[in-house]
């Protein structure tokens, strides 16, 4: 898939999530958030910025593996939960059990820089006054639209 094609799928997923939201009486429109593009290789993100939640995206290989959010105070779940083990629920966990993606040797040691070095990462920030709901809006047609594989039985 070309990398281009990542965000333009983003950009047009949000303008509908836009119409969405309006109908529903909660307008989210594109002042509410920023879609902010790591591509691929990337550095995991060092903070979180203030006044902001977000919703992350990792692609591989044309297809999205992993979708999330974090709020304003998961600091560590936006930043770098999904680069190693230390947490329960992790991109790299999910890789290393994938018989799939087992040829590639994730582990504990080498998941961050496998992670950075070869996954596309699309984060879209969003103001937290809009509030949580937006947020969970936002992830929900995310997964619905994407179907990320380490996301629980669809």
């Amino acid at each position: 898939m070309d990398k281009k094609i990542y965000k333009t799928e983003i950009v047009e997923t949000m303008r509908y999530i836009e119409e969405i939201s309006a109908r529903l009486g909660q307008s989210i429109t594109s002042s509410d958030y920023y879609i902010e593009d790591l591509g691929c290789p990337h550095s995991k993100p060092k903070n979180l910025p203030k006044g902001y939640a977000a919703v992350y995206m990792f692609a591989y290989n044309g297809e999205w593996l992993k979708i999330g959010k974090a709020n304003t105070k998961s600091k560590a779940r936006y930043t770098s939960h999904h680069y190693g083990f230390n947490a329960l629920s992790t991109l790299p966990k999910s890789l290393a059990a994938d018989p799939a993606m087992s040829k590639y040797g994730i582990c504990k040691e080498n998941s961050r820089t496998w992670v950075e070095q070869n996954t596309y990462r699309i984060n879209i920030l969003i103001k937290s006054e809009i509030g949580k709901a937006a947020t969970e809006l936002i992830e929900a047609v995310l997964h619905y639209k994407f179907r990320p594989r380490y996301e629980g039985a669809l």
